[in-house]
């Protein structure tokens, strides 16, 4: 038994669109249900979701009968929880606020077993099937996923060399944490805000350079993949629950069938 190839990160590195979707409920039953959806990816968010390390492990079980790549937002650059997380089988992840190269570099290093990283060692654990996948250290970094969010305005000027660290395959905008940090609080669509993310999207088009970001709107992911964008996340549980319930109420509220009167 071999270690299983990572699909995202070989799609991506061809050129290849990858659309996803963020976790947020916690659920590992809504996890199952979209991953059979399609998506090539499932990001499941332990930075702003009430998650922890079973319910993430739940949540990866209940998505492995499909061909989706569950990607792990971690809450932190710890090299501590990252080890414990890779243990449980967390193969691809996104680390939040990065904003240098030496940042990047270190959470790379915290993926790799010695000599390339510090990654403690474990004989058995559950990313290599408790034992049985024969080889799986020396080659597991090979299969490890690694995207990190320019969140700043700081971190934007700088992802062209976070970027170009061995083992980032991809740096990802955070738009709402931008939009704050550039001082347009809840906008996003600030033209400043814009042309930030444009200009970190735009690294994609060099064909070496993976650039992706989160999208709700369509609109918006439909230009963000126009201007280079190949991690492309287009939405999120909580939002489809909460849009799609808001409007079948809506629907039916509108109605306003009179009660007969009693008589």
């Amino acid at each position: 038994m071999t270690a299983l190839r990572n699909p995202l990160k070989s799609n991506l590195a061809e050129g290849r669109l990858q659309v996803g979707l963020w976790c947020s409920l916690g659920s590992a039953v809504v996890t199952e249900v979209l991953a059979g959806a399609g998506y090539d990816w499932l990001l499941v968010d332990g930075e702003h979701s009430p998650n922890d390390l079973l319910s993430i492990i739940e949540q990866h079980r209940a998505a492995s009968a499909y061909e989706t790549e569950v990607v792990v937002r971690m809450r932190s650059h710890d090299p501590d929880a990252v080890k414990q997380f890779m243990d449980s089988g967390i193969r691809s992840f996104l680390f939040p606020f990065v904003q240098t190269a030496e940042q990047a570099q270190a959470l790379v290093r915290a993926t790799r077993y010695p000599p390339h990283g510090i990654r403690g060692y474990s004989v058995s654990q559950r990313a290599n099937r408790y034992g049985r996948v024969k080889g799986y250290h020396p080659l597991a970094h090979e299969e490890c996923f690694v995207a990190v969010q320019i969140e700043s305005g700081v971190a934007a000027q700088a992802a062209a060399d976070i970027a170009a660290i061995e083992g980032v395959d991809a740096v990802f905008i955070g738009p709402s944490d931008l939009s704050a940090d550039l001082g347009a609080l809840g906008n996003p669509h600030d033209d400043g805000v814009q042309q930030t993310i444009r200009s970190v999207l735009e690294l994609g088009r060099d064909g070496q350079t993976v650039t992706g970001v989160l999208a709700p709107l369509e609109e918006d992911a439909r230009r963000y993949i126009d201007w280079g964008a190949r991690f492309v996340a287009v939405g999120s549980d909580l939002g489809l629950l909460t849009r799609h319930g808001d409007a079948l109420a809506a629907r039916f509220r509108a109605l306003d069938i009179a009660r007969p009167a009693s008589a």
